[in-house]
């Protein structure tokens, strides 16, 4: 049965003293991580560290956190070296290929040290979720939304162990979250706190996979399904408006070609907003979106249409940058009174996120750098182009469960499709 048996010092933010050695075996395609119950002082330069990198244990003449020489201190790692090699001997003998969770347990009960590990376990859960914050394969734009998870979690509980998070626990905390309310004073929605206990269960789920804890408590919790109603966009003919529109207006003008521009292209903002020149390949965008670049990478490559290049002959910008940009929160400010400059302000139907209760509203107050995406995979749609064909376009991972949010099934479309089988 091949495995192999590897320690490290745990990579903690900022922190480079007192750091937990943990043990590291791969098997059968599966990683078991244990905390060994050691701790040495590392640091960012190898000859400066108290671990030798190489070799995988403390150097010789080293004295732990603990007062252990390094005689000792290796001795310990040695022994579970040895227990592991044989609780491998027994599997190949049973013809055994253990989960990582039996395997744990089966350590924890050979080395006699699963207090130890219950002591770290109390003692890090906050430790553990800015750990995984920091290491997780995740984009910037995920692992800020966790960094909100993680602080409506310390200010819930800032004693929270993973030991004590059970089902009532996560009732708790979900009650907590209906009467949260933000820095204006406003409730959250329900949809956001939809995504909250959906970032603490991923969490959990990444505990249990690098040993951590066995504890998932979300087998016995139920999160609701998250509710958008139809998606809310202008229309093509709204936007060659804008796009024709003269707007005296310095500022107004700016964000009007970033946002018709948007519309051409399809990006997110935070893919957008970092767009160069050199991104221009022939008579396309080409990018790789954020989403995308740990997980399913692909390159969104979207032909630019001439009033996508009217745009951009506007401006000849420092630093090889595409467009004028701003800050996202005065792009969507400015956005509103550019709909009502130009006079887009129809009413629409939204489901009000806070309450799911429909309601009309004008779309200028709406208007936002995300509804430019929704303009342009929903007329795209809209004309019959298929999915597959938007997506390499959009940025969307194939199968994207999100894509059904960027257009809505109206009774022209359903009118078009039954005349095909009359």
């Amino acid at each position: 049965m091949n495995y192999s048996v590897k320690y490290y010092p745990e990579k903690r933010k900022d922190i480079v003293d007192n750091v937990p050695v943990m043990l590291s075996v791969t098997y059968s395609r599966q990683r078991m991580f244990y905390y060994t119950g050691e701790r040495c002082n590392i640091d960012p330069n190898p000859k400066k560290s108290q671990w030798d990198l190489v070799k995988g244990k403390l150097k010789s003449n080293q004295i732990s956190p603990d007062g252990k020489t390094s005689q000792l201190f290796n001795a310990e790692l040695d022994k579970i070296t040895v227990a592991v090699n044989d609780l491998f001997k027994v599997y190949e003998v049973a013809k055994d290929t253990p989960s990582p969770e039996k395997f744990r347990e089966d350590l924890k009960k050979k080395l006699g040290r699963t207090a130890v590990v219950k002591v770290l376990e109390q003692e890090g859960f906050f430790d553990r979720f800015d750990k995984y914050i920091t290491d997780a394969d995740l984009s910037s734009g995920r692992k800020k939304h966790l960094k909100t998870t993680y602080n409506k979690l310390k200010s819930f509980n800032p004693k929270t162990t993973f030991e004590t998070v059970n089902v009532q626990y996560l009732t708790d905390f979900q009650n907590y979250l209906i009467k949260y309310t933000n820095k204006k004073g406003e409730n959250i929605s329900k949809n956001t706190i939809i995504s909250e206990l959906r970032r603490f269960r991923a969490f959990l789920g990444y505990s249990i996979k690098h040993g951590w804890t066995t504890n998932y408590p979300f087998n016995s919790f139920t999160i609701d399904s998250e509710s958008f109603g139809d998606p809310v966009f202008i229309t093509v003919e709204e936007r060659d408006k804008l796009f024709s529109a003269y707007i005296p207006n310095a500022s107004l003008s700016r964000v009007r070609d970033i946002f018709v521009f948007q519309c051409f292209i399809g990006c997110r903002v935070g893919d957008l907003v970092n767009l160069k020149r050199s991104n221009i390949v022939g008579d396309c965008i080409e990018y790789i979106a954020a989403k995308t670049k740990d997980d399913k990478t692909r390159v969104a490559r979207i032909p630019l249409s001439d009033k996508a290049k009217s745009i951009l002959s506007r401006y000849n910008l420092p630093n090889g940058e595409l467009l004028p940009f701003i800050t996202g929160q005065r792009y969507n400010v400015y956005l509103k009174d550019l709909f009502k400059y130009v006079g887009i302000t129809r009413n629409v139907t939204i489901v009000d996120p806070k309450t799911r209760q429909s309601k009309q509203i004008s779309i200028a107050d709406i208007a936002s750098s995300h509804m430019a995406r929704r303009v342009f995979v929903g007329s795209l749609h809209r004309k019959g182009v298929k999915n597959e064909i938007i997506a390499s376009m959009s940025g969307h991972t194939k199968d994207s469960k999100a894509f059904s949010r960027y257009y809505n099934i109206n009774k022209e479309d359903q009118e078009q499709a039954m005349k095909l089988i009359q």
